[in-house]
């Protein structure tokens, strides 16, 4: 079969906010739940591509977990949509891929502000010459192989980056004092934590007739830093997809609300994600 006829597929490693789904010293109704929908990992997907690379966007604070529980075997290249500690916290569990796979080095794509970011919060990781030394080398081994690429990427326009034969267009989200990269797929669109999207990105999604977008979705009420339901809807309609999934969502909601309101508001497929659900686009 060719590849043109191959579907990519995605598996929602984690969707959940910041805290992760129940929280610590939470007896709310949503972190009580018996769903097992309402549990929720931090947010991070993974992508299995039509010509077999393997890419992760974010390395979370669960991503130790969520490798071993989803028993992913491989990752040969990762994206960081933002430097918040829920999105790249867990960035040493790489190195366990780079210990057992062919390719021992990972590249790491990201913003410019991003990537300056994570340079200054790990630098034992990319800054290597500035911790160590003839006088101090690295005895003990626990560092990721990786490598840091950046991506050009504006709010109001889209970029485009071949990576290991895969093409993808990137655009940034407002987000709180910094901004988010929005990945872009083939027939897929990712819109990680963001306040709002510019009108000319809409524009050229809607133009993509997408089979999917994955787009932020905390909470009910407004909210200074993220997309509530209201908007994150609004989002959905403007764009058109063939389907739509919510994620990042805090114990504010929970999943059969999202689902009944979803269902009830559009003619097409639109609901939460889930831990652990699989979704395929062209």
């Amino acid at each position: 079969m060719s590849t043109q006829a191959k579907k990519n597929h995605l598996l929602v490693l984690g969707s959940g906010t910041s805290t992760g789904i129940p929280m610590i010293n939470c007896l709310c109704k949503v972190c009580t739940s018996r769903n097992k929908k309402d549990k929720r990992l931090r947010t991070s997907l993974f992508i299995a591509s039509n010509n077999g690379v393997k890419f992760l966007i974010d390395t979370t604070t669960d991503l130790r977990y969520q490798a071993i529980k989803y028993k992913l075997d491989r990752i040969d290249s990762v994206f960081i949509t933002h430097s918040h500690a829920d999105h790249i916290h867990g960035i040493d569990d790489l190195r366990q891929f780079c210990y057992t796979q062919e390719k021992n080095k990972i590249p790491i794509y990201t913003s410019q502000n991003t990537a300056e970011d994570i340079k200054n919060r790990f630098p034992y990781i990319f800054q290597t010459e500035k911790i160590f030394s003839s006088l101090r080398p690295i005895v003990g081994g626990g560092i990721p192989n990786l490598s840091l690429n950046n991506i050009e990427a504006s709010q109001q326009n889209l970029s485009s980056k071949t990576i290991a034969g895969n093409r993808f267009k990137f655009c940034l989200l407002p987000h709180a004092y910094t901004e988010s990269l929005a990945i872009i797929h083939s027939k897929f669109a990712y819109l990680p934590d963001c306040s709002d999207i510019h009108p000319q990105i809409i524009k050229k999604l809607k133009a993509m007739q997408l089979d999917l977008v994955i787009i932020d979705c905390l909470q009910v009420r407004p909210h200074k830093t993220h997309l509530n339901v209201d908007k994150c809807f609004a989002f959905i309609k403007a764009i058109a997809p063939a389907q739509a999934r919510l994620i990042h969502m805090n114990h504010e909601v929970d999943h059969q609300y999202l689902e009944k309101v979803s269902k009830k508001t559009f003619n097409f497929s639109v609901s939460p994600t889930f831990d652990g659900e699989k979704l395929t686009y062209r």
